[in-house]
């Protein structure tokens, strides 16, 4: 394969490129409203139909997978491998300094919501795939560019692909995070442990709430009381006296669920506080559970579910949404663990642990171990072609968090970041620099020649 023909054929086009990738976020992707030919709403089903006219453009194979994905393919061959991409965004939120849907350029960026998660990347892998073809290098593989448009809301578009029986890649990969190369994600179990209807003890708690998501650690909790509360003073917590009740506030350090050793949980910080307290009832229960089983300690021992591998790291336990009112006391758990974590272990000992407690499971899910042997085809490729075009001796990675790579057996996260490069994913002002994305570019089409070639 010519490396520098691949480039020169990528960087003839920067212009086509970047044109292309700007008309893909001018579409406001954010999933809207379920309509009868839009499971996610006009705004996905565009950029759906916007991807798809390049690729037909290009003179690619392509098909519309009932407006939940689509693909674009190239090569001959029984067997194909392909890059996994989405379309949607995530809301805009607000503090920008430019157009979120704008794309503009501005010292060599260009910004907007998608550049960089995950329209830049995806619509450039289409770039690459054309510059494969017009280049009339030999493959062994088909290579597919399949498009996703629920990625940011549960990747149910993935999971109707495989269900109406759309192929299977052999290998492949998704240029939706970091390189050199993500080859192990953690398992997950989210647990919402709790109880409906929670009946007080001899304190009503009137309100008791903290959080803003499961896998943030909770930055902020409020709890507030009638009557009397003993509160033991500590930095970030403080208590205010009205109107015949108590209100406790308590402020930590917010950090990644899957990270929440970075972080200083303030929902457990408030419980310390006012642990010396009899509230009875359900609270009581609810703060048992979390100070005598999780407190501080973030790695699930004393919930029975700490494992530890050398390779891929050990078990984080995170406390993200609290919640304590007249129909329900709750706590999410965002559980994540190495690859020799067992599922049916973590959720039998939480349910179980939970129930001494007096409290239920009112919702559970997990998510499998991805990994992928660092020794197999797959990665060595891709870290070939990795450390081949960038000079650079980075490591595979192993991560706490999930990609869309779970969402086929045989495939990883490669790229899009670079070490060091700037990442505002999901925030506002999100931007990519010009030449950090067309390397990116080039990356993914030498990856897809060497995943292709036999």
């Amino acid at each position: 394969m010519d490396k520098a023909a691949i480039k020169n054929l990528i960087r003839e086009r920067q212009d086509e490129i970047i044109k292309g990738i700007q008309e893909s976020v001018h579409i406001d992707s954010v999933r809207g409203e379920a309509l009868p030919d839009a499971p996610f709403g006009e705004g996905p089903k565009k950029a759906l139909e916007h991807a798809l006219a390049l690729a037909e453009a290009m003179g690619f194979k392509t098909k519309n997978v009932d407006n939940y994905a689509g693909w674009a393919e190239y090569g001959e061959g029984e067997e194909m491998i392909a890059v996994l991409g989405h379309l949607d965004v995530v809301p805009i939120g607000e503090g920008w300094d430019y157009p979120a849907f704008g794309a503009e350029i501005v010292d060599g960026k260009i910004y907007g919501r998608g550049v960089l998660d995950d329209k830049g990347p995806t619509i450039g892998a289409l770039y690459a795939l054309k510059a494969i073809k017009d280049s009339g290098i030999q493959l062994d593989r088909r290579i597919r560019v399949i498009f996703g448009t629920d990625e940011e809301c549960g990747s149910s578009c993935i999971e109707h692909y495989k269900e109406v029986g759309e192929e299977t890649p052999v290998m492949g990969f998704t240029p939706d995070a970091d390189y050199p190369l993500i080859f192990c994600e953690k398992g997950m179990t989210g647990v919402l442990v709790g109880k409906k209807n929670p009946v007080n003890g001899v304190k009503k708690v009137l309100k008791f709430e903290g959080g803003t998501a499961s896998n943030v650690v909770t930055p902020k909790c409020l709890l507030k009381v009638e009557g009397d509360v003993n509160v033991v003073q500590a930095a970030g917590v403080k208590s205010v006296v009205e109107d015949g009740t108590v209100s406790v506030y308590a402020e930590g350090k917010s950090a990644h669920g899957s990270v929440p050793y970075l972080g200083e949980n303030a929902a457990i910080k408030l419980l310390q506080a006012v642990k010396d307290n009899e509230f009875g009832g359900d609270f009581q229960n609810m703060m048992s559970f979390l100070l005598e089983e999780i407190g501080t300690e973030t790695n699930g021992e004393k919930l029975g579910i700490r494992f530890f591998d050398e390779e891929t790291g050990e078990t984080t336990v995170n406390v993200g949404v609290v919640r304590y009112d007249e129909e329900e006391v709750s706590v999410t758990l965002d559980i994540r663990y190495p690859k020799n974590g067992i599922i049916e272990v973590v959720e039998k000992n939480v349910a179980e642990t939970a129930e001494k407690y007096g409290l239920d499971i009112l919702r559970c899910s997990s998510e499998k171990v991805l990994y992928v042997p660092k020794d197999s085809e797959l990665v060595q490729k891709l870290m070939k072609v990795y450390k081949d075009n960038t000079g650079r001796e980075d490591q595979p990675l192993a991560i706490g968090g999930g990609t869309y790579a779970k969402m086929f057996s045989n495939m990883v996260a490669f790229g899009p970041t670079f070490p060091g490069q700037e990442d505002n994913i999901h925030q506002p002002n999100e931007c990519v620099s010009i030449e950090n994305l067309m390397k990116a570019i080039e990356l993914t089409a030498n990856a897809m020649v060497a995943l292709a070639t036999k």
